[in-house]
């Protein structure tokens, strides 16, 4: 009888570890935070999400899962948020990646389910850095750098990330709290601590499961690109595409948003994204 492909690395014992990297020498690192995530979804929300998403791409691609790690920078100014020092936070990763070198891994896919700009930059400068020292690629990428063609780009707790937990995790989600969220425009969302489109009126699992597939496929593609080539230059060429992809969806996305929340909180005046001509 096969045995099921052990992909967790807290999960398995040293021979099992020592033939995965002689296998499939890729470890993935799933970084999240501990923050609110509106009523409606766990506050370990990112962390879960991409150590989920990490697990299955290595179900296609091989290699090996690192429990999620909460050490993040930065988040919502609401309770149960936690934020870490940089230093902190920067020598945990450096220590992370420092230690699997070590133990054989040759690409290292770090997945952060947690993207305020300054911690991806963060991530990103700390694997290209490891990447010229070391000569061991490591890439590090926010979930939706991988669903590009989408629409997805990140949001807090709305539409994008409500759907991703309905497929990934759905008892993680409290049907109830979500649906108290009917009928409130962005403005009120905002005030709720979650920013983006309504979840209780576009979130569904569909869109989840078809998210999730087009993130795991995408995922799996990269990590085997990096074990075929070994080519340090992979790393600056898929952070320059994540970054690009995130600023233009941002950009056109933008403009909808902004005029939404100004118009529900009763600012729509105000709205530096109306190119309406003013009637007299």
């Amino acid at each position: 009888m096969n045995k099921q492909k052990k992909t967790r690395f807290e999960t398995m014992t040293p021979g099992e570890l020592e033939r995965a990297v002689l296998s499939t020498p890729v470890a993935w690192v799933p970084v999240g935070t501990l923050e609110w995530h509106g009523r409606h979804l766990p506050v370990g929300l990112d962390a879960i999400k991409a150590r989920a998403l990490c697990l299955r791409a290595a179900d296609i691609a091989g290699g090996v899962v690192l429990p999620a790690n909460y050490c993040s920078i930065l988040g919502m100014r609401f309770p149960w948020t936690f934020r870490q020092n940089p230093a902190v936070f920067a020598r945990n990763y450096f220590d992370i990646l420092v230690s699997l070198r070590k133990y054989g891994f040759k690409s290292i896919i770090i997945l952060t389910g947690h993207y305020p700009v300054e911690q991806v930059l963060a991530l990103m400068a700390l694997s290209e850095s490891f990447t010229a020292l070391y000569h061991t690629p490591v890439v590090a990428i926010p979930e939706f750098a991988m669903a590009e063609g989408t629409g997805y780009a990140g949001d807090h707790a709305a539409v994008w990330e409500t759907s991703l937990m309905m497929a990934l995790c759905p008892e993680l989600v409290d049907a109830g709290e979500l649906e108290q969220l009917s009928g409130l425009g962005s403005f009120d969302l905002w005030k709720k601590g979650i920013q983006g489109k309504n979840p209780a009126e576009g979130a569904s699992t569909k869109l989840g499961e078809k998210t999730v597939g087009i993130i795991t496929e995408n995922l799996a593609a990269l990590a085997a690109v990096m074990l075929s080539s070994r080519s340090v230059a992979v790393p600056a060429r898929v952070h320059r595409n994540a970054l690009s992809y995130f600023f233009r969806e941002n950009i056109k996305q933008a403009p909808d948003l902004f005029s939404e929340i100004a118009a529900t909180a009763g600012l729509n005046i105000f709205s530096p994204f109306s190119h309406r001509d003013k009637k007299e």
